[in-house]
């Protein structure tokens, strides 16, 4: 089957739908891009993923990545992808910060979404490459950036980010990874162990540059007390030339169920005491204090947007292979149609069903991404600070939306391709159950769903008094009271009125219990997961009804081809507010109702004896 991926969708988005010239617009960008360059950059980051990518996804799968004394052997063709993307534009120096190169976020994203669906292995090492060099250009000292920066961006180095523990996992403030002053008082020395690290040791570049939290000497407790190394497996002199081996040992890679050519690695870091790492910003203050953690958090915020935005990609190219079977595959007859012939499968009530269940989702979990992207845009670039204040606000909010709920709805997509194909779906003669395998890990990855639903309800509903989260609903309520009565959507918006209801009511109680936590505490984790689907479900409603506003005004004045096109994006938005978005209904009903059951039921009857 030929990788296919929506180029149409993702021009709508930059050309039609967002704003796309107040970025281009913008200072750092204004005489390198425009609206006008978007068809020819994604037509060739198409090629790129059709050509160079998706040939080696599933032999990369079937080889997996091979660890013999000591060393992790790259699968067959990934070392010179990875470079290829990193040495011609299609990588790194695309979307970091402070680099002439840089593109406008949802220009690359648009790019970087097709290299995902077609192989998805690999556009993770380019974006931990891409996490490690921004943290580096954002706190790193002049220095750090002349050594590192050049040849992470060029491909012959990655990034990585060091982050879990064997006994420490999403506990970051209770790792126990060591760092201890040396003579220079940027130089420590590491050790400790980080299991879990993807690409921690891929075998595609000359070294490895990982970003590592540890605890100094005399550190206060927890989360405060945690610093910020840069760790390159092999010393970096001063003059930027690799020195001898920094004491950073692969110890195994992980045997697992999916992404198979990614290796997740366990490092040893100090195991001869020769391991140094160069301190990220200040040294630990008088009460023990560092701001590694926060530091860090750029990095894994940037992560968690690309983990949400990594599933939809998949889902998306599941999506698109499911199509393509559907209107293939002959089998079987019109339901109650005498003596009809066998048609494609596509003809059929449900697979026509499945496939506009995963095109609504697919396509509004896109549009709500990138309305994150635009916000970060405007965030970092606008000359107008109080706009990009407000936006900074938004991209907060949604970074748990889109990790979380993109992540958890792209199995429910990738599973009904599956079902599309049938019996085939479940072979590896076809592309789709890989992204099924790849993409479980997106849940965990980052923190769990919870982490993320916990996020939402304990810090950005309540960020500045709850402001900015008032700020959001506002903007979301603005566009229903003025959309309200739009023509042909009487029953679509009134739903999506209802959805908002439902996420001022859910509010509420979170609101409500907040002010009793001595008797509601348990309820609000219990809830939040629901909580987080009611906000993430009436969003993307909200970005697929204002793209179907504008599919139906340009609807009539289209040639045949987006024609076709604007009553797919019409249907879309329909099926998922008047399908899916119900879900919030029922959803809040239950957070009103806080049964407990899951609070009073014994411990030991939810263990088998």
């Amino acid at each position: 089957m030929q990788y296919k991926y929506d180029l149409r969708d993702l021009k709508f988005i930059l050309k039609e739908w967002l704003p796309t010239e107040e970025v281009a617009a913008c200072e750092r960008y204004k005489d390198t891009f425009s609206v006008d360059d978007v068809d020819m950059l994604l037509n060739e980051g198409y090629k790129v993923a059709k050509e160079i990518l998706n040939p080696i996804n599933a032999p990369g799968d079937k080889t997996g990545v091979k660890f013999e004394n000591g060393k992790v052997t790259a699968v067959p063709g990934f070392k010179e992808a990875y470079q290829f993307l990193q040495q011609n534009g299609w990588g790194s120096s695309s979307e970091c910060i402070k680099v002439e190169t840089g593109m406008p976020l949802v220009m690359y994203k648009a790019i970087a979404e097709m290299n995902t669906g077609a192989c998805p292995a690999i556009t993770s090492c380019v974006k931990l490459t891409s996490g490690a060099a921004n943290l580096i250009l954002r706190f790193g000292t002049e220095k750090d950036q002349a050594m590192f920066i050049p040849k992470m961006l060029n491909g012959d180095w990655q990034g990585t980010m060091c982050l879990t523990e064997p006994d420490y996992g999403s506990d970051t403030g209770d790792i126990i990874t060591r760092a201890y002053p040396t003579s220079d008082p940027r130089i420590y020395n590491i050790k400790g162990t980080k299991m879990f690290i993807t690409a921690g040791d891929q075998g595609t570049c000359e070294n490895t540059i990982h970003m590592v939290l540890a605890r100094p000497e005399g550190a206060a407790a927890g989360s405060p007390g945690i610093g910020l190394y840069i760790v390159p497996k092999i010393w970096v002199n001063d003059d930027g030339s690799m020195g001898e081996p920094n004491d950073v040992i692969t110890a195994s890679v992980e045997h697992k169920m999916g992404l198979h050519a990614q290796a997740t690695a366990l490092l040893n870091f100090g195991e001869e005491d020769q391991c140094r790492g160069i301190l990220v910003g200040p040294p630990p203050d008088e009460k023990g204090c560092s701001q590694g953690l926060a530091m860090m958090f750029h990095m894994m915020n940037e992560s968690r947007i690309g983990t949400g935005h990594n599933s939809n990609s998949q889902a998306a190219a599941a999506y698109y292979y499911a199509s393509q079977y559907a209107t293939e595959r002959i089998q079987g007859r019109l339901f109650g149609v005498k003596g009809a012939q066998r048609v494609p499968i596509i003809k059929h009530e449900d697979v026509r069903r499945m496939l506009l269940d995963m095109k609504s989702h697919v396509e509004g979990i896109r549009a709500m991404i990138f309305k994150g992207f635009y916000y970060l845009d405007i965030e970092g670039n606008s000359a107008d600070r109080a706009r990009a204040k407000t936006f900074s606000g938004f991209a907060e909010i949604l970074t748990p939306l889109v990790k979380c709920y993109g992540s958890e709805a792209s199995l429910g997509v990738i599973s009904q391709a599956i079902q599309v194909l049938g019996g085939v779906g479940y072979t590896q003669e076809y592309p789709v159950e890989q992204y099924l395998r790849d993409s479980k890990i997106l849940t965990i990855w980052e923190g769990t769903s919870f982490i993320h639903a916990n996020d939402l309800i304990g810090r950005k509903m309540r960020m500045k008094e709850g402001k900015i989260f008032r700020g959001w609903l506002d903007d979301i309520k603005a566009f229903i009271d003025t959309n309200l009565h739009a023509e042909g959507f009487a029953v679509e918006m009134k739903n999506l009125q209802k959805g908002y209801q439902c996420m001022e009511e859910v509010t509420a109680i979170y609101h409500e219990w907040y002010n009793h936590m001595e008797t509601k505490r348990p309820l609000i984790p219990l809830y939040a997961m629901k909580a987080l689907f009611v906000m993430a479900q009436v969003q993307v409603a909200q970005c697929l009804m204002e793209q179907a506003l504008i599919a139906r005004r340009k609807f009539a004045a289209a040639d045949t081809a987006d024609t076709l096109f604007y009553k797919g994006k019409i249907a879309s938005a329909s099926y998922y507010v008047n399908n899916v978005l119900p879900n919030v209904f029922l959803a809040t009903e239950l957070i009103r109702n806080a049964d407990d059951t899951v609070l009073t039921c014994p411990e030991e009857a939810l263990v088998i004896s």
